[in-house]
């Protein structure tokens, strides 16, 4: 098992170095000076041409890419061009806020995939089934800002239950653990309303299988609970699929949260990169970009890890 994560860390970085070429050369590729955009058309050449410098936007492509990857070899991002501040400081302010929201919407995801997955499995062609793969067509196909604009009229607006706005505010965080909690409840259902969907039919696939199998009858003849069948000789081994698909949705939502951070202002990585992207500022979308993808890989290798928990039998 160490010898298997030895190598997969050593191709993190290979990953990284892909990507930041792929960021670096859509990112170059896209019309429009930051510069320009920045200081306006009526500014004189000399100041646009000293800003050019300072953020090294006056050399080669190559040169570029070269002293951008030597300054990020050694934990230095850039510093932004419309802010005036490192991307550093930027990423300690807003990465917190995106993953405790990726979370909130994963732990809602997980609550409710898991015992619809199992009910639709135990109930197949029931009702009961008819109506949990239902709800997952419904989370294929209303889209996440749909559903955020529908979740606010009804309990923000015309219930007056939970918040709008909240996530990030000192307000919110010094106000005790309601006050905290409350304005991350709405976004994360309707950022984890698709993931439930996803996780829902996938357990479902997966329990049917393995309800199928020899080893399930074997253990409703020895007489065991049927409790005991579903969750420690069912339900363990359909999570093996289960856990694959939901790191790989936890590490997708730190990077599709710019519609729900737009909608409920949330100050978070999503937001940024959006404002960024508008503005032309090549360093933070190149340092931001450079997060979402590691903090992926790492949630892909936790997938693997996970998976010798669940199968003592599995060994890389």
């Amino acid at each position: 098992m160490w010898h298997y994560l030895g190598r997969r860390l050593i191709q993190v970085p290979l990953v990284l170095l892909v990507v930041s070429l792929m960021t670096f050369l859509i990112t170059r590729a896209t019309p429009g000076d930051p510069v320009q955009i920045m200081l306006g058309m009526q500014t004189s050449k000399e100041a646009a041409d000293a800003m050019r410098a300072e953020f090294n936007l006056d050399r080669s492509l190559p040169e570029q890419y070269v002293l951008w990857v030597a300054r990020v070899a050694t934990g230095d991002l850039g510093r932004s061009i419309r802010l005036n501040d490192t991307v550093t400081s930027l990423l300690a302010e807003r990465f917190p806020v995106s993953l405790q929201l990726a979370l909130a919407a994963m732990l809602f995801a997980l609550a409710v995939s898991i015992p619809l997955g199992v009910l639709a499995a135990l109930r197949r062609n029931t009702w009961i089934d008819y109506l949990c793969t239902g709800y997952t067509v419904l989370g294929f196909a209303v889209p996440n800002f749909g559903l955020a604009l529908i979740l606010i009229y009804v309990f923000s607006i015309k219930l007056d239950w939970l918040p709008i706005t909240g996530i990030g505010s000192m307000e919110a965080a010094a106000g005790g653990w309601w006050s905290y909690i409350a304005p991350f409840i709405v976004p994360a259902i309707a950022l984890g309303t698709l993931q439930t969907a996803m996780l829902t039919r996938l357990l479902r696939s997966s329990m049917i299988d393995i309800l199928s199998q020899d080893y399930m009858r074997t253990a409703r003849a020895k007489g065991l609970l049927p409790a005991t069948v579903v969750i420690v000789h069912a339900l363990k081994n359909a999570m093996i699929p289960f856990v694959t698909m939901a790191t790989v949705q936890f590490g997708y939502m730190i990077g599709i949260q710019v519609t729900i951070e737009y909608i409920f202002a949330v100050p978070g990585m999503g937001s940024a990169v959006l404002n960024a992207v508008v503005t032309r500022d090549f360093p933070v979308i190149q340092g931001f970009t450079l997060v979402i993808a590691a903090f992926f890989l790492f949630a892909n290798i936790m997938a693997d890890l996970l998976y010798a928990l669940l199968d003592p039998r599995i060994r890389y």
